[in-house]
């Protein structure tokens, strides 16, 4: 008997073991300076940076979809056409998606910016704030309440030190995020811009990691064809994130 395609599929699926549940992943706090999204028709989207909480935990698959853990913070600071702002509870307007494993997350806002009565949409993540998977149906191993009680409390308040410091590592991070979420998804930038976003954003004190970064994937984007801006400080962010999580984790070996 020849099956249809969909029913090829839904067999598939179905003789697939399922996946254990990934880590649970820490944002990193935006402090003073919200992370800006870029609001296109009915959405409103940010990259955040994460980390790892859960060492024997598989990171996540792109795409993964998570929600806030509890007491986590993410606010939504709306600028007025007068140039007013205010701030409301965005926990439960975001989606929330893994990006490059563990090391970021992608926020969109599924309202229309003209819904909110707002020129512009920024998003501020608090401190110590958790993300946990969304539980899957038939999970092997389901995240325990003991676990994410660790991760979301001891464990990610241990993080804030080497994470969310003052060290060159962290205030790249942070920086880099920022420039990420200045430049557009779509298309790149010319050299007078950068320019601009670059004493816009980072200053006279930006780390001279990040500063040697944004340099560099300058000149990769002049000698390349379709390589984008954005796409370079994402994947050196990645790294980045990467080494800062590694050394979290040594920092704990006699955890």
């Amino acid at each position: 008997m020849v099956r249809s395609l969909p029913a090829l599929l839904a067999l598939l699926a179905a003789a697939s073991p399922a996946l254990a549940a990934p880590q649970i992943l820490g944002l990193v706090a935006t402090g003073e300076r919200p992370v800006p999204m870029q609001c296109s028709g009915d959405t409103c989207t940010a990259m955040l940076s994460a980390f790892c909480l859960q060492q024997q935990r598989l990171p996540p698959d792109h795409e993964t979809a998570y929600v806030p853990a509890e007491g986590t913070s993410l606010t939504l600071i709306l600028t007025g056409p007068d140039g007013s702002t205010s701030r409301i509870a965005a926990g439960a307007l975001l989606d929330l998606r893994s990006r490059y494993g563990f090391t970021a997350v992608r926020a969109d806002l599924s309202l229309p910016v003209q819904a909110l009565s707002a020129r512009s949409v920024a998003l501020e993540v608090g401190p110590r704030a958790a993300l946990l998977p969304v539980a899957r149906a038939g999970d092997p191993d389901p995240l325990k309440p003991a676990e994410i009680a660790e991760a979301t409390g001891p464990l990610r308040s241990a993080a804030e030190a080497i994470l969310e410091g003052e060290s060159e590592r962290a205030r790249s991070v942070r920086l880099s995020g920022l420039l990420i979420n200045a430049l557009p998804m779509h298309g790149d930038v010319d050299a007078a811009e950068r320019k601009r976003l670059w004493h816009a954003l980072a200053g006279p004190d930006a780390p001279d990691l990040v500063r040697r970064n944004f340099e560099a994937c300058n000149r990769t984007v002049d000698q390349s064809v379709g390589y984008r801006l954005r796409k370079c400080l994402e994947e050196r962010h990645e790294r980045l994130q990467i080494d800062n999580t590694h050394a979290y984790w040594a920092s704990l070996s006699g955890w």
